[in-house]
């Protein structure tokens, strides 16, 4: 069995003591979720995640191209983890996130605009755009005011909160906050959460986890089963995220240590604390020595 998560940050450590590729790095959540082939894990995750929100349960989805082009050259172009389209023409954006942000929220919100800009037409056009989802899977703690895994956030009337608009809808998971062991899993929320923040310690699929997805699920994402380039890529995404981590950790204790020496080397402390602020925003180890000069 699994040990319960209790540290502050889901740690990338795994050193290949499991037969899963680790769900939260890009390419392998990819891989599982944004599958032409099986799309049966994203329209799950889907209906589990945004069930809150949801008019009507998913029944297929058209994946799209994940790059957006911005509306002018001094916009910014975007690419998202995950960009589909359910038969009602509403719209998808899925993003598993590694990295801090200290303004994630504002730019989720940014990119369902995007999205909206996108679903634009020329000529005559009344503005009815279809809605817009976004789901954020987190492997870091952001502060909502509350203890819950799910947050949902949308338009609301601030004097009657109960009255709400379905135009912009953002679903936040916190990996961190999910606590539970493995027997303690029953829901399907539950079990898509250990999936994800558990599968690539694991050597085989557990058997409490009956439903058909998790066969597909599984399988997706067997180490065993990547091609050369596929594998190549996955460690070297590992090997970074592991490099960031004892970075980050380095980082950390130097200026907490720095901190109680009553300020000697602050110099050197506020350079160290530039390259906490690279590394907890998703900047690459090697990147950020370069833009040191180191």
């Amino acid at each position: 069995m699994v040990a319960k998560n209790t540290g502050s940050e889901l740690k990338f450590m795994s050193k290949g003591k499991g037969y899963f590729a680790d769900l939260k790095v890009d390419m392998p959540f990819k891989k599982t979720f944004a599958n032409e082939n099986e799309k049966e894990p994203l329209i799950v995750m889907l209906n589990v995640f945004l069930a809150k929100k949801l008019a009507h349960p998913i029944v297929d989805v058209d994946i799209k191209n994940p790059y957006v082009a911005g509306q002018t050259m001094e916009n910014r172009d975007s690419v998202f983890d995950i960009r589909c389209e359910d038969s009602q023409g509403n719209r998808f954006i899925v993003e598993v996130q590694i990295g801090k942000q200290a303004y994630f929220i504002k730019r989720v919100l940014f990119y369902a605009c995007m999205a909206i800009a996108d679903s634009g037409k020329k000529g005559d056009w009344d503005f009815n755009y279809p809605p817009v989802y976004t789901l954020s899977f987190l492997s870091f703690d952001l502060d909502f005011g509350n203890d819950d895994i799910v947050q949902h956030l949308s338009l609301s009337n601030d004097s009657y909160p109960e009255i709400r608009y379905n135009y912009i809808n953002m679903v936040f998971v916190r990996l961190t906050r999910f606590n539970k062991s493995l027997d303690e899993c029953e829901s399907l929320e539950d079990k898509l959460l250990f999936s994800l923040c558990h599968a690539h310690n694991l050597k085989e699929k557990p058997e409490q986890f009956s439903e058909g997805v998790f066969d597909k699920i599984f399988d997706i994402a067997k180490i065993s089963t990547f091609s050369l380039d596929e594998r190549t890529y996955y460690e070297a995404s590992m090997k970074n995220e592991r490099d960031r981590y004892a970075a980050l950790k380095c980082a950390r204790e130097e200026g907490r240590e720095e901190g109680e020496a009553h300020g000697i080397g602050i110099g050197r402390q506020e350079g160290r604390q530039e390259l906490l602020t690279l590394l907890e925003s998703g900047v690459s180890l090697s990147d950020a020595k370069q833009r040191f000069g180191l």
